[in-house]
């Protein structure tokens, strides 16, 4: 039966070739879509596994870099984050650095760069991290007097870091100017979902979807860089200031040290980069499904068209014992043919376009995606199967024996 299918598509092949064009091009952009709307169901999931939702990232005018020198400018914010802390005004301040370490620096070429954010404790403590290995107790533990700093690490170093084993790690020390080197020990590998922010934005949240491979840390060396203060605080606020009042409370006592802070709510971050996504989404499955519709019927009208016409073909068969059953599955398994070649080619050319030319967008064609997108494939093939199973199933043998002797 599979060779009769195959010899069956290829003395069919410009017909069969234009429908697989269709259904590959309309299955592309359902592909599409569908990571479009699961991208933003794990933006939400990302931030929220991060801090809450109603936590306020505040920034400061890049301007006060003209004005201040790098250490005068961090200490100006130290004092502020303790004023705001004094006066209540927050109940916690997440804060991270990013930096980068190396597994050797015994060449002029640093070897294995990779990106490590080194978190404070309240940045720790607001977060809910989905762990597939280990745990954050570790990192919540630490203390400066252990030889070794615990670390957690993205599920892309898997195949690097083990859970459980030591490793030796290098990065510069700003005030010696000088690599240092540092035993860390991995303690938990993060969910293959789990993203985190990239920093230095004004919108924290900004490229957190292409941050997939990094390593997180406690708090096992001094804040170095006022970026870290500017843009890469998150403030918790108490329950009685979690109102535009509180906000401006403040942003005076930022005023008051000479720094024009902003802020905006993670929650409107997301309400913002879900209205971002929400034209290419809309747009771009109903584009697919009006293709996908139009391939269907167009598929109908030609596999009804092609019975039609293969009266004597199934005559043939027919008369040399296939039952009527067996021509049923023979025009069942070429319209699979067809729906499967499309699906197959349909995921390849997109996660090819994904990792190229598309690569900014950071959609993910998982297998959430994949899964729903066969069951709509085997949907179509049903539809498309049931009006040739009527027609042939109504199909008079005395037809079929005229049709091979016509």
């Amino acid at each position: 039966m599979i060779r009769l299918i195959y010899q069956s598509v290829s003395n069919k092949k410009n017909q069969f070739f234009l429908l697989v064009v269709q259904f590959t091009i309309g299955f592309s952009a359902l592909l599409f879509g569908l990571g479009c709307v699961f991208n933003i169901m794990e933006y939400k999931k990302t931030i929220e596994s991060l801090s809450p939702l109603d936590a306020v990232h505040a920034y400061i005018d890049e301007d006060n870099y003209l004005f201040d020198n790098e250490k005068g400018l961090e200490s100006k914010y130290i004092r502020v984050f303790e004023r705001l802390k004094k006066e209540g005004l927050v109940k916690k301040i997440g804060i991270f650095e990013t930096m980068y370490v190396y597994d050797d620096i015994s060449s002029q070429e640093l070897k294995n760069e990779s990106r490590l954010y080194v978190l404070n404790d309240d940045s720790l403590a607001m977060s809910n991290l989905h762990l597939n290995k280990g745990s954050l107790e570790p990192l919540l533990n630490y203390k400066s007097s252990m030889d070794y700093v615990p670390v957690i690490v993205s599920a892309s170093f898997k195949t690097k870091y083990k859970v459980g084993q030591t490793y030796l790690l290098y990065y510069m020390d700003a005030q010696k100017n000088e690599y240092t080197k540092k035993k860390i020990k991995v303690v938990g590998m993060l969910d293959s979902s789990t993203r985190f922010w990239s920093g230095g934005a004004t919108y924290i949240s900004e490229n957190i979807t292409n941050n997939k491979k990094f390593i997180l840390a406690p708090q096992f060396k001094p804040f170095e860089l006022p970026m870290s203060y500017a843009y890469n605080s998150l403030f918790q606020l108490p329950e009685n200031k979690k109102n535009k009042d509180g906000l401006i409370e403040i942003s005076s006592v930022f005023k008051s040290s000479g720094l024009n802070a902003k802020y905006s709510l993670l929650k409107d971050e997301i309400n913002a980069y879900n209205e971002r996504r929400k034209i290419v989404t809309i747009s771009t499955t109903v584009f697919a499904s009006i293709l996908l519709l139009l391939a269907l019927l167009g598929s109908i009208g030609a596999i009804l068209a092609s019975i039609s016409t293969r009266y004597k073909d199934f005559g043939i068969f027919y008369s040399i014992g296939f039952t009527k059953m067996n021509i049923i599955r023979l025009v069942i398994g070429e319209v699979v043919s067809v729906f499967l070649i499309s699906f197959i080619l349909s995921v390849l050319i997109l996660k090819l376009l994904l990792s190229t030319l598309l690569i900014d967008e950071a959609l993910t064609i998982n297998f959430f995606v994949i899964f729903i997108s066969f069951a709509i494939m085997i949907t179509c093939i049903v539809i498309s199967a049931i009006v040739p199973f009527v027609k042939l199933k109504n199909i008079e043998p005395i037809e079929l024996i005229k049709g091979a002797n016509g």
